[in-house]
């Protein structure tokens, strides 16, 4: 059974053959960001993207003929609950309108979509970032009218807990787990069999600060930068959510590399350990919104490879269950096992559109 995996990145196109769940070939194509400057919108890329993502398909001496299903990376459709979804008409919609948000992986859905309907191969996606299964309670915010959302790394939070389950022999249909998703962006997940029953929206500011991303800030701090830059809203926005966090303090993303400056800078040091901290109080919430029965605390994401900033979170966290590292992210193989689970009728696909 082979599928052909789409995972699109701002400025990357990582694509993958699978047979059985297992790679067979694996791409990550890089684009150049002035070309992509160019474009007016976001779908302008389409064409440039499919157009290179077959050169390397067919490069590599498959066919579509080949193909029992395409499995590309969730956009930013319409909430949600986990699970497998057709890409169809109603999805592929969605990620082009950008109603519910611009991200490089709609473009994903709307190139799978024309290849299902040109080759005649169903298209699937998993767990996009907008699945939505939170508690009612989890919803409601001091603002009537202002009710929290549920954006998170989805796909990724699911597939740590089924592989950390398949590797212990628990069932995560029945296990608590708090998964920290830690990257560009953190998002921490109270997961109860499998239902994201809460989690921290890194999209709208919630959360942790990041890498490249404010984190929560309060009310009063958010008004005053309002002020500072002239009441531009989208710009605060843009500027909180790509040139926050790490960015913000240090001008760079890079964990590793401050990590070896805190060894003579204590402001990295204490910027760095404040991260650490913010994730702990983070998984705490968490571990309260599960009643605090949690069976395992899953750390994943790029900055899990970080083994001394892990020791530290896990020093802090580690009252509250056992913690597993699980680093980096494999998105396409979470795909790929989608797409098996699919094709032999282990799971059903539904529609968005309900």
């Amino acid at each position: 059974m082979k599928t052909l995996v789409l995972n699109l990145g701002s400025t990357s196109t990582k694509a993958g053959v699978f047979e059985d769940g297992k790679p067979l070939a694996v791409r990550t194509i890089r684009h150049d960001p002035h070309t992509f400057s160019a474009y007016a919108t976001l779908m302008d890329q389409k064409d440039e993207r499919k157009r290179s993502a077959e050169e390397w398909f067919l490069g590599e001496g498959y066919s579509f003929r080949d193909l029992d299903v395409i499995a590309a990376r969730g956009g930013m459709v319409r909430p949600v609950p986990g699970g497998i979804y057709l890409v169809d008409d109603a999805a592929a919609g969605d990620a082009a309108s950008g109603r519910y948000g611009d991200h490089a992986s709609n473009l994903g859905l709307v190139i799978a979509r024309e290849w299902s309907a040109e080759h005649g191969v169903p298209a699937i996606f998993a767990d996009p970032p907008t699945t939505d299964e939170m508690t009612d309670v989890a919803r409601v915010t001091g603002v009537r009218g202002a009710p929290r959302r549920s954006v998170f790394h989805a796909l990724n939070c699911k597939r740590a807990v089924r592989g950390w389950c398949g590797a212990s022999g628990a069932d995560p249909l029945t296990g608590r787990f708090v998964v920290a998703h830690m990257g560009g962006g953190i998002t921490v997940a109270a997961v109860d069999g499998l239902r994201v029953a809460d989690v921290t929206n890194g999209i709208d500011g919630e959360g942790p600060f990041t890498p490249e991303r404010s984190g929560a800030l309060s009310v009063k701090a958010v008004l005053g930068l309002l002020e500072a830059s002239g009441g531009d809203g989208a710009s605060l926005y843009k500027r909180l959510y790509t040139r926050g966090g790490l960015m913000s303090w240090f001008g760079t993303t890079d964990v590793g590399a401050l990590e070896k400056r805190a060894q003579d800078e204590p402001e990295v040091r204490l910027v760095l350990d404040a991260m650490v901290y913010n994730v702990a109080k983070h998984i705490g919430a968490m571990a309260a919104a599960l009643d605090g029965r949690v069976d395992r605390v899953l750390l994943t994401g790029g900055i899990a490879h970080n083994a001394p900033m892990m020791e530290r979170l896990i020093a802090k966290v580690s009252f509250i269950a056992g913690c597993s590292v699980l680093p980096g992210e494999d998105e396409l193989g979470a795909l790929a096992d989608a797409a098996r689970r699919y094709a032999l009728g282990l799971e059903e696909a539904k529609s968005v559109a309900g």
